[in-house]
């Protein structure tokens, strides 16, 4: 009877085992459809709830990088723009974000060719809400500066402040060069390499590296980078 009964509970363990992995697919399957219809934060609420996923910042990153191509990238963008409420909420967005973007090395480039790969090839859209752009860019200009400090010849700023307002520079310049035309009988002025320069004069030792300045407008000018769907 002792050896009955054992057997009956592993039937019942491996049954339940058994249910469980098959569910987990279908769980996903509802929680994508959530996370289009309405949201994200929907969605992987919707997963914690199935106990298919933590609240730990680390683990939200984790599956928001593991399923990034399931993801519609301005849903994602949106949901990286996230502030929070009060300070814990805050702490924990940042959380997210930052583990998200850190999963990204940046070692060996220059800020622009850094960005580009940033916004177009880590699976998301940057946001179009200003607050939201901000908290965005900051956390990439962190992580620029983490994996590039010292290296003058790529990083050439005194801080992480300074990537941040050469990115914004950067993304800036981005529209403005290759903006809409809106008729054929205005010509619109698009910023110029002197007036980049003098934009970025007060920020960084613009005037001291002006070939890694220009090299930055070149490119930008040349080939836009892609920040919409």
């Amino acid at each position: 009877e002792t050896s009955q009964s054992a057997a009956s509970s592993l039937e019942l363990k491996q049954s339940k085992s058994g249910e469980s992995r098959s569910q987990k697919p279908e769980s996903l399957e509802t929680a994508f459809e959530l996370i289009s219809r309405k949201g994200l934060k929907k969605g992987i609420d919707y997963l914690i709830a199935k106990n298919l996923l933590t609240r730990s910042p680390k683990h939200v990153s984790s599956f928001l990088r593991v399923h990034q191509s399931s993801i519609d990238p301005v849903i994602l963008g949106e949901y990286l723009g996230e502030g929070g409420i009060d300070g814990i909420d805050k702490d924990y967005w940042n959380l997210i974000r930052f583990y998200y973007v850190r999963a990204v090395s940046f070692v060996g480039m220059n800020i622009e060719k850094a960005l580009r790969h940033f916004l177009t090839n880590c699976g998301f859209r940057l946001p179009g809400e200003a607050q939201r752009i901000d908290r965005v860019i900051s956390t990439f200009s962190q992580c620029y500066w983490e994996d590039n400090a010292g290296d003058i010849a790529n990083c050439p700023f005194q801080d992480q402040d300074t990537c941040f307002l050469v990115a914004f520079a950067i993304i800036m310049l981005n529209t403005d060069l290759h903006k809409s035309q809106p008729s054929k009988s205005k010509t619109l002025k698009r910023m110029t390499r002197s007036e980049f320069i003098a934009n970025l004069r007060h920020v960084c030792a613009a005037d001291k590296f002006q070939s890694y300045i220009y090299d930055i407008y070149d490119a930008i000018e040349i080939t836009p980078i892609l920040v919409t769907p």
